[in-house]
């Protein structure tokens, strides 16, 4: 079957690419609430923390963008057409992080790959802003059999699916350890023999156009790849309403909460704690709404800490534990590239660090730490006690004093942030509830989804 590109290129223009609440500068409403974050900055620091899941996928994300982009601009497509690709690229793998063993996502010939483009999709279609992408990344495992992959179990595919699938495979028949100008050639070749059964020749001729040139190749394997994304992204300079900006957060929450399920539930109900103890406390409404995003996002770093030790069910050898421990170190990293993001990226990754300078990962001691940090502190330490988990339940408000008494006379955490706790603690309690229980329905939903799916599956 022969490739209309013009028609691909129409069908790309037809789809607006840029997420609803998601405002260019110039079109912000006078008065409203945002601060300045750029989406490029945020979708960058969500591709860094998916490949945090596993080191030899490390810049998956990032390479498959820059392919598949590079390929959308060779052939024309629209602005907002290489917006979507470029936006569904940086994503397309989140669906895969229900799997303890990822690796087989790097192997060329997938069989049965298709599931975690489902759950990938059903994740998005959670964030109404991305809900728009999601079908680019269900399908974007479909191949393209001489022309039957317009379509899939009846479904209309989109031809940016058949674009990122191209990317994807190419990305990960790259070596990193190897120099990449001498693989060039194989990786053609390999390509080349799946033309028409996998991939979409029209789109593999692309590919080689742009192979030709060595850029292409070392671009892909640069140590500046946020750079070089930032260099062929359409993006308009963009300012993030605070109410989008927790959509987001809570976001990657739920992809965090996902993994395990002794913690699940944790980010949305130290979010709730957090934002209902700033109140109390006495911090702004716009500084409530920063610290409800930074409760979101405080655990983003445990995307590092691998399966066999998140879902481990008994104590952690001393080894164990100091990979856990680096947790918030990696929300550190992750979140410091944001522009913006400076409040909320030290009160979300400096949960752990305690007055007297003992805690971790930095030995913040009391004069550095802000009333924001000891409030997510003691927010964290909050949730902790007080949510249920499959190997307890949850504390009563005189055991969880107790706790917090000792660890005030310890100098661990701040004496006037804990008795506003307590004074509150039937509100504060309440909202944590709240907020879990509903983050609760959604992963429910979620892991039924998953084991329907994973239970039909040849794998």
């Amino acid at each position: 079957m022969n490739l209309n590109i013009a028609s691909i290129r129409m069908a790309a223009t037809n789809r607006v690419s840029m997420p609803e609440n998601i405002h260019t500068d110039k079109n912000l409403s006078e008065g409203s609430s945002c601060i300045s974050v750029s989406l490029f900055d945020m979708l960058s620091s969500l591709s860094t923390a998916l490949d945090l899941i596993d080191f030899e996928l490390i810049d998956h994300h990032n390479r498959v963008c820059y392919i598949a982009t590079r390929l959308a601009t060779h052939l024309k497509f629209s602005e907002e057409g290489i917006n979507e690709i470029y936006m569904a690229a940086i994503m397309h793998d989140i669906g895969a992080i229900v799997f303890s063993d990822r690796m087989k996502l790097n192997n060329f010939e997938v069989k049965s790959a298709h599931l975690h483009g489902e759950l990938g999709a059903l994740l998005l279609s959670r964030f109404e802003p991305f809900r728009k992408f999601a079908p680019l990344v269900r399908f974007h495992h479909v191949p393209w059999n001489y022309g039957k992959g317009t379509n899939n179990f009846g479904e209309k595919v989109p031809y940016g699916s058949h674009i990122l699938h191209l990317a994807d495979r190419i990305a990960v028949l790259v070596d990193r350890r190897k120099p990449v100008l001498s693989q060039a050639l194989m990786v053609k070749d390999k390509i080349k023999e799946a033309s028409g059964w996998m991939f979409v020749p029209e789109f593999i001729d692309a590919f080689l156009e742009l192979s030709l040139q060595d850029a292409f190749w070392l671009d892909l394997i640069s140590p500046s790849m946020d750079r070089v994304l930032q260099n062929i992204s359409c993006f308009p300079q963009t300012s993030l309403s605070l109410e989008t900006l927790t959509g987001l957060s809570n976001f990657f929450a739920l992809i965090i909460d996902t993994r395990s399920r002794f913690t699940a539930t944790h980010s949305s109900g130290v979010a709730a704690s957090a934002t209902k103890l700033a109140e109390v406390v006495g911090m702004s409404a716009t500084d409530c709404s920063k610290i409800k995003i930074a409760g979101y996002l405080h655990d983003l770093g445990k995307l590092a800490v691998p399966n066999e030790i998140l879902l481990k069910p008994g104590k952690l050898t001393l080894e164990e534990w100091q990979v856990v421990k680096a947790h918030p170190y990696h929300t550190y990293r992750i979140l410091e590239r944001v522009k913006g993001l400076e409040d909320i990226t030290f009160w979300a990754s400096n949960h752990h660090e305690e007055l007297t300078g003992g805690g971790y990962p930095f030995s913040v001691s009391a004069n550095k730490l802000s009333l924001g940090a000891r409030t997510m502190a003691v927010a964290d330490v909050f949730t902790a006690l007080a949510e249920d988990r499959p190997y307890r339940a949850g504390m009563k408000m005189e055991e969880t004093r107790k706790v917090f008494l000792e660890m005030v006379q310890k100098g661990k955490l701040d004496m006037r942030v804990v008795e506003a706790l307590f004074d509150n603690y039937e509100d504060i309690n309440q909202s944590r509830r709240d907020a879990q229980e509903k983050e609760l329905e959604t992963l429910s939903a979620f892991r039924s989804y998953v084991g329907e799916k994973a239970g039909s599956s040849p794998n």
